[in-house]
């Protein structure tokens, strides 16, 4: 039951997934810095790595930036425009007219941000990210013209790899390793599947295999 898997960009209030500041990473739409304005992790790392570099910074939170342009440039708010404009609803994201302004709103260093933006800025310009080699999606951010955006996100638990244990044919064993009688599970609600670390996607083949198995023995 140890071995959990954790999601880099949740909302810290409810623990929900926040695609925009998910996605925002892959699409080069966002760089992620903490409280201190500083980035502390390639924004295309693996999810736990971000997970657990983030829960070392303050509060425990990351902070994804953006402005006008890259989301333009990216069609963010086609595809993303409810959600980020829900989350600065609730205070969770901000959108300001300046830099400051938006630093201020969560109270990020403006004086230290502003020295990474530039610092990060001139890595885009040159092509190559000499503090995290981040791998792709390297582009300029305004630093005059807004508006400027800001969402802020937490690690949270996304799978589970521990659960109740099930043989072949999806059927429940005791601690015994006994099968307990017309009791069937499949998907995360199940343990030992996929060891310690589950690889992207697999959760689909597991419900979808065990799942079958499980409703066929069922229906017998």
């Amino acid at each position: 039951m140890e071995y959990v898997q954790k999601h880099p960009t949740c909302n810290a209030t409810t623990g929900e997934l926040i695609s925009s500041a998910n996605s925002g990473r892959g699409l080069g739409t966002t760089i992620i810095v903490n409280k201190e304005g500083v980035r502390f992790v390639e924004e295309l790392e693996r999810r736990d790595v971000i997970s657990d570099t983030t829960a070392k910074q303050t509060g425990v939170v990351s902070y994804s930036f953006f402005d006008q342009k890259a989301a333009d440039e990216t069609e963010f708010f086609e595809k993303f425009g409810e959600e980020i404009e829900s989350l600065i609803d609730t205070g969770e994201a901000v959108r300001a007219d300046t830099i400051e302004e938006a630093c201020k709103f969560f109270e990020i260093d403006y004086n230290a941000f502003s020295e990474t933006l530039e610092r990060y800025n001139g890595f885009a310009k040159a092509g190559k990210d000499a503090d995290f080699n981040r791998r792709g999606g390297l582009r300029e951010y305004s630093t005059e013209v807004g508006p400027f955006y800001f969402i802020k996100a937490a690690p949270a638990v996304h799978h589970t790899m521990g659960g109740v244990e099930i043989n072949e044919n999806a059927e429940v064993l005791d601690i015994t390793n006994k099968v307990i009688p017309n009791l069937f599970a499949a998907g995360e609600v199940t343990g030992g599947i996929h060891g310690s670390n589950r690889l992207g996607g697999n959760a689909i083949t597991d419900i979808v295999v065990f799942g079958k198995i499980a409703g066929k023995n069922v229906s017998k």
